[in-house]
């Protein structure tokens, strides 16, 4: 199965945003749910079972200057083995305007036994946008071993002045977000490989006996930084990003445990508009 669903948000002329392209492709289903203002708010809704092998699903999105789009999901995501030949692909690519804000947190996907998933997302972000990317992996259903997973993260942000600009993170976007418009550079390259062919995965350098996985990235001036009583705690880590920007990564032994340590840091984090 092939689909590819598309979301464009921007602001009207009195400062409201407005959706101006909607569009669903089975499985991948995107409902409004929510929002006033220059907030919009929609889920995710599975459309079938799956994905399968084979399965190649992905979401465009692109959010104009000085919107807010937050995009969250129904229901977690389960990773299934098929007939297809190869992975089951999910891919995300989203545009962020000057001054706007995207908060991407769906729900976990699980890659359940025999599955091959592959997750990946590619992220631009003009100057003065904001980003909160959530990302939580769950190793197998109840009582079974995981699947196979690689997960691939790349944030790029528009360079500030004075700021050197990677040389292979350079281009002109689309005018209709603002981002893309100058120089970029490469604020986040995460790649990530699980499951039982990876060599060690269980061992204390990758996952440590855990069966959840996750980070969150905050992208953009925080406030709430010097608050924190320590930048790592049990099962839990915060790492400095120049963008301005955050990475926070959590193991844990289950899904609910995995989003409170991330929330334990994550959560008391706020942008700085």
């Amino acid at each position: 199965m092939r689909a590819r669903a598309g979301l464009r948000v921007g602001l009207d002329g009195g400062g409201t945003a407005r959706v101006t392209e909607l569009r669903s492709a089975t499985p991948v289903l995107i409902r409004r749910t929510g929002g006033s203002g220059n907030v919009v708010e929609v889920h995710l809704v599975g459309g079938a079972g799956g994905p399968l092998a084979g399965d190649d699903l992905g979401l465009d999105i692109a959010v104009g200057a000085g919107a807010v789009l937050v995009v969250g999901s129904v229901a977690a995501t389960v990773a299934l083995p098929g007939r297809g030949t190869g992975p089951s692909t999910f891919t995300v690519r989203a545009e962020v305007g000057a001054g706007g804000e995207l908060a991407f947190l769906p729900e976990p996907t699980i890659v359940a036994r025999g599955a091959r998933h592959r997750l990946i997302s590619r992220i631009t972000l003009a100057a003065g946008a904001r980003l909160r990317y959530r990302e939580e992996i769950l190793l197998g259903r109840f009582g079974e071993p995981g699947g196979s997973l690689t997960t691939s993260l790349h944030v790029d942000v528009e360079a500030s002045a004075g700021v050197d600009a990677s040389a292979d993170a350079t281009g002109a976007g689309s005018g209709n977000t603002g981002a893309g418009s100058g120089r970029r550079r490469a604020l986040l390259r995460q790649e990530l490989r699980l499951g039982p062919e990876v060599p060690g995965v269980h061992g204390p350098a990758v996952l440590a006996g855990a069966r959840a996985v996750g980070s969150v990235l905050l992208a953009g001036p925080l406030t709430g930084l010097d608050a924190l009583a320590s930048p790592v705690g049990d099962g839990v880590a915060l790492m400095p990003l120049r963008g301005p920007g955050v990475l926070v990564s959590a193991l844990a032994d289950d899904g609910l445990t995995l989003r409170r340590r991330l929330d334990a840091l994550a959560g008391a984090l706020s942008f700085d508009h």
